[in-house]
């Protein structure tokens, strides 16, 4: 678009230069009017001068352009990243996951080994007041 835009300036010169030639040529050509012919020079140094900011603008355009970021790169930088930190994440829980059932294991295993303690008392408990009662 940007180079379209140069192109048809270009020609936009060439056209009013080519005229502004054609106007003087017609008025009793271009040698006998020298006065003229340094006005048409200007005018076409300022157009040259003009095309040449355009081309300047154009390019700075483009290297902005090439620097820029664009939604696909976002996105694909943003799910890396956050990919990376949901699979610590996930893994974080796994392994607090695996921790709760091995605490939920112990607790039960104490529960176990404290009944059947408990049990063992009470048997000896038993045991004694069956001893104490037959003497």
């Amino acid at each position: 678009m940007l180079l379209t835009t140069i192109g048809k300036s270009v020609l936009i010169a060439v056209g009013a230069s080519f005229g502004l030639f054609r106007g003087l040529r017609a008025r009793g050509g271009v040698t006998e009017k020298s006065a003229e012919l340094d006005v048409v020079k200007a005018r076409l140094d300022a157009l040259n001068l003009a095309v040449a900011r355009l081309s300047d603008q154009a390019e700075q355009f483009h290297t902005r352009l090439e620097n820029t970021v664009t939604r696909e790169d976002l996105s694909q930088t943003l799910d890396r990243v956050f990919g990376r930190v949901e699979s610590e994440v996930d893994a974080r829980f796994e392994h607090q996951t695996r921790s709760v059932e091995a605490l939920r294991l112990m607790v039960g295993q104490t529960d176990e080994l404290l009944q059947k303690v408990l049990d063992g008392l009470e048997s000896i408990a038993n045991d004694r007041n069956l001893v104490e009662t037959r003497h």
